[in-house]
């Protein structure tokens, strides 16, 4: 009994709060959209793993390409065309999933900082253009989101209070 006890302790204390993906000795910025250096390195990975991929492929296995001009009533839409549309929704999903994490996770960044001098209004526009997103996919990413959007409205109050404070006490 006590050493099924000492498994379920050791996988609690294995479950504590997760530590982040980090490069010794590099710090890096977290900006809330791919800049050119990031593309560029997205680029650059895509065309090398496209170029191992098509050596071990041959060329009648690649799929075709998808013809994405508009149905005329001549060419009736079959089954193809229903895949190739959901899956060009799945990813756009995922990726607008990427974008709200990457946003949610930079507004976390932003907020915690002691220094942040940036504009709230900006913080709080883009989490209200998110918030389709962050519903959608639920989970931690809306736990996060509206974290993110309840201390934003808080700082903006408290600097709006401090503000108020400041010119009654003038006059």
């Amino acid at each position: 009994m006590e050493f099924f006890k000492k498994i379920f302790r050791r996988k609690r204390e294995a479950q504590t709060k997760p530590q982040p993906l980090r490069i010794e000795g590099c710090k890096t910025t977290l900006t809330p959209k791919p800049d050119e250096a990031e593309l560029a390195a997205q680029a650059l990975l895509e065309s090398l793993s496209d170029d191992t991929c098509q050596r071990s492929k041959d060329k009648s296995q690649r799929p075709e390409t998808l013809d994405l001009r508009p149905q005329t009533s001549d060419r009736p839409k079959d089954a193809a065309y229903y895949r190739d549309l959901s899956e060009k929704i799945r990813k756009a999903r995922a990726a607008e999933k990427r974008q709200a994490m990457r946003f949610v996770a930079y507004a976390e960044q932003q907020l915690e900082s002691p220094l942040f001098t940036g504009e709230l209004d900006d913080i709080e526009r883009e989490l209200y253009r998110l918030q389709d997103v962050a519903e959608r996919e639920g989970g931690e990413l809306l736990r996060r989101w509206q974290h993110c959007l309840a201390e934003c409205i808080v700082k903006q109050m408290s600097s709006n209070g401090n503000l108020n404070d400041n010119e009654e006490t003038t006059m």
